[in-house]
């Protein structure tokens, strides 16, 4: 391993970029605590650490979105000051944000283009010819098939965070941040992914990675930083003598627990069936027949498009498919609106922090207990007392790394934003929760809390589970029974999945198996 940096004064220019004993605070919270690290022209550097660690910090800094109270960013042995992002691009950095920054009523065109649009006339039409012809060139390589008309609005979540990264790399940047690029994508589109930057990278680019995924950090980094609590603790190269526990155990300073727990809890699936699910045939061989249990987790695993999210947007009434046939109990189930499902006991998380409900101008205890108040209310009024007692005992159950109850939900980490969400939605759900991507940006130490959690209320509480996961390794770990799709059907159902599934679940979210009757 080696430590990046150091004190020394003379400038490094095998570095295109290199911190030095950068330091930011917000308030009491140290961020970025003397973090000095360097990164080499042509590689890929991971940056791995829990959430709160300082790794998101460390990317806005290097692009010019917060600036530093001390230290120095060098670009190829130059010190530099970015004022602001067009400074950063200006001298070849560019950054893939965790939250999409896209406009959803705009183009895809549009949006990629957004701050570079052909000028004024004459020269205008020509430009924006050549504008059409590089973004086409750009989906192509990046293997995209959406239209360059299409407004941003009308794509799934997987597709836009494709979309961002073509924003990006259309800049054509020295050195681009991703910050979790991967966190919304499944395994066909995190393949497309790969495979274009590592051609860049073949062809100079630089990358740092920000990602809590171990495969993808020893499958496609060259080096990793480890970050914690806003120090850089240690750079290594990685070159293929380290397994993912082994990753871990260097990350958190402690042993994983492994599924030992997950498998011994497994459940009779057949014991109360609360939610039925088919259709009405499409007529050409497809088929949908699936079942929830109570105190069961069932994963939907397939590709975007595959007809997975179509059947969770049914359950929560934000899809009215005639072709969808739901049963809650015994009883027919049509809900009409999300609001319609919460009466019925069907409680809701979707995907993407931005679209899911953070209530940036309330604090962390208003997020968490939001759904909470009416229990809480006495003779009209709530106990701010006992509110904060019970968003205390919450947050220390799923983890949350915060100051003040009663700070604002901003100032914690992009992981620790998720971490209130998915408590919120599992304090009040009492019947069945639906979860989009639960764990998106979540460090790997969080997502094991994470589903300890899901878990415990599945098992003690009888709460049926639905699990819309793009991670394939979460969907065997925490579920009970898995339905694969493909092209608007379901292909197989595993029954207490294990690893040894791994080929098979992948081989049917490809069109690889035939589907069966």
């Amino acid at each position: 391993s080696e430590r990046d940096g150091g004190t020394a004064a003379v400038p490094s220019p095998q570095y295109i970029v290199e911190t030095r004993r950068l330091d930011k605070r917000y308030g009491a919270t140290r961020a970025l605590d003397q973090v000095s690290i360097g990164v080499r022209p042509g590689e890929v550097h991971c940056l791995l650490g829990e959430n709160g660690a300082g790794k998101s910090t460390l990317g806005k800094v290097l692009v010019g979105l917060v600036r530093p109270d001390d230290g120095e960013i060098l670009v190829r042995g130059q010190p530099v000051e970015f004022r602001d992002i067009d400074d950063a691009r200006r001298h070849g950095i560019g950054m893939v944000f965790q939250e999409l920054s896209l406009a959803n009523d705009l183009t895809v065109l549009e949006n990629i283009c957004l701050g570079r649009e052909a000028g004024r006339m004459p020269f205008r039409l020509l430009r924006h010819r050549q504008e059409c012809g590089s973004c086409a060139d750009l989906l192509r390589e990046m293997q995209l098939d959406i239209p360059l008309d299409m407004p941003v609005g009308n794509l799934n979540s997987a597709d836009k965070q494709l979309v961002e990264i073509a924003k990006a790399l259309y800049r054509a940047p020295d050195l681009l941040v991703l910050d979790e690029p991967t966190s919304m994508l499944g395994a066909e589109e995190k393949t497309k992914l790969f495979r274009v930057v590592r051609r860049l990278k073949d062809a100079g680019r630089t990358f740092i990675f920000i990602t809590h995924h171990m495969d993808e950090v020893l499958e496609f980094g060259d080096r990793v930083s480890i970050m914690r609590d806003g120090a850089h603790i240690d750079t290594f190269d990685l070159d293929g003598t380290l397994d993912a526990d082994a990753l871990v155990e260097r990350l958190s300073g402690r042993r994983r627990s492994g599924r030992s727990q997950a498998a011994a809890t497994r459940v009779d699936a057949e014991a109360d069936c609360v939610l039925r699910i088919r259709d009405r045939g499409a007529g050409d061989g497809r088929s949908m027949a699936l079942q929830l249990c109570r105190g069961e987790v069932v994963g939907l695993y397939g590709i975007p498009g595959c007809g997975r999210e179509l059947v969770a947007r049914a359950i929560v009434g934000l899809e009215h498919s005639p072709a969808i046939v739901l049963e809650l109990g015994d009883l027919p189930y049509r809900p009409r609106t999300p609001a319609d499902a919460a009466r019925s006991g069907v409680a809701y998380l979707p995907a993407g922090r931005s679209d899911n409900g953070i209530f940036a101008t309330l604090s962390i205890t208003e997020n968490l207990m939001l759904k909470q108040l009416e229990r809480l209310r006495r003779a009209g009024l709530v106990s701010g007392g006992r509110e904060k007692r019970e968003a205390m005992e919450l947050l220390g159950r799923i983890g949350v790394k915060y100051g003040s109850p009663e700070d604002g939900i901003l100032t914690l980490s992009g992981g620790n934003q998720q971490k209130v969400l998915v408590g919120r939605v599992l304090s009040y759900a009492h019947r069945i929760v639906v979860l989009e991507e639960p764990t998106a940006g979540i460090d790997v130490g969080a997502k094991d809390e994470i589903h300890e959690l899901i878990r415990h209320k599945a098992r003690t509480e009888g709460l049926a589970v639905l699990l819309v996961s793009s991670e394939i390794r979460e969907t065997l770990s925490l579920c009970d029974r898995i339905y694969t799709f493909f092209e608007g059907g379901v292909v197989d159902e595993y029954r207490a999945p294990a690893d040894d599934f791994y080929d098979r679940i992948l081989a049917d979210i490809l069109g690889e198996r035939r589907q069966h009757a």
